[in-house]
Formats: C-alpha cells, sequence, structure tokens
C-alpha cells in the first residue's frame, strides 16, 4: 500500500516578503527560491520540515483563531527551542507548559499574519 512522507502547512500571507523574512531571520528556517512573477511563493524549510508560504492575492489570510494552532512541530527539546525563537524576538503565544493529557511540553509562535505554530517535545525522552 502506498505510504504518506510528509506534509506541510500551506498559509496565505498578506505579505510575502514579511512573512519570509520572519520565517527565515526570527524562526530559523532557510530562505528558499521563489516561485512566480512577482514572487508569490515560497516553502522555507527547518531540519526536514516545510512550510507553504502563499501570497493572499485578493484573499484573506485566515489563521484558525485565537488558541488554536495551525501548525505544529515535534522538536527533540521544546525549551531550548523557545529560547533560540525568544532571542530572536519571536512573537510568543504561550510559554512553554507541560501537557500531561498527550505528554508533551510545547510552547507557540504567532507569524506575521496572525498563524499560530506549535513547537513540542516528548517529556518522556
Amino acid at each position: 500500500m502506498p505510504q504518506l512522507n510528509a506534509n506541510c502547512p500551506h498559509f496565505l500571507v498578506s505579505n510575502l516578503a514579511a512573512a519570509l523574512d520572519y520565517y527565515v531571520e526570527v524562526l530559523g528556517f532557510e530562505r528558499p527560491p521563489l516561485w512566480g512573477e512577482p514572487p508569490g511563493f515560497a516553502m522555507p524549510t527547518r531540519d526536514n520540515y516545510v512550510v507553504m508560504l502563499n501570497q493572499a492575492d485578493g484573499l484573506s489570510p485566515r489563521p484558525n483563531g485565537e488558541g488554536i494552532w495551525d501548525a505544529y512541530f515535534w522538536c527533540d527539546d521544546a525549551d531550548a527551542l523557545h529560547a533560540e525563537l525568544t532571542s530572536r524576538n519571536a512573537v510568543i503565544e504561550y510559554a512553554p507548559l507541560d501537557r500531561p493529557l498527550y505528554g508533551m511540553r510545547e510552547f507557540a509562535v504567532r507569524d506575521t499574519d496572525g498563524h499560530v505554530l506549535a513547537f513540542g517535545s516528548d517529556k518522556d525522552l
């Protein structure tokens, strides 16, 4: 049976250049090639994770809403990643906390268009 290999969130953004700068300079993603003329699409990566950023010409970016994640990333150390992103002035949605229900330590950031990205590490590792 065919298997899925990966997935990535697809975010509409109001300003591709500003969003890409935030993902690269603040969140530590690698700057990717741009597609379109003028550029309207990019796929920054970090540690094999991809986020699709798409210029929302004529559309409005639509984050999931207050307190709801738009993407969740597993990492090996949520506290260390939080310290890294805080040092780069990431907009912190909430600081690291323990989630006993599912055994994770996690925090979240907000991007330039209001998308909430959560980062969590397994508390048992």
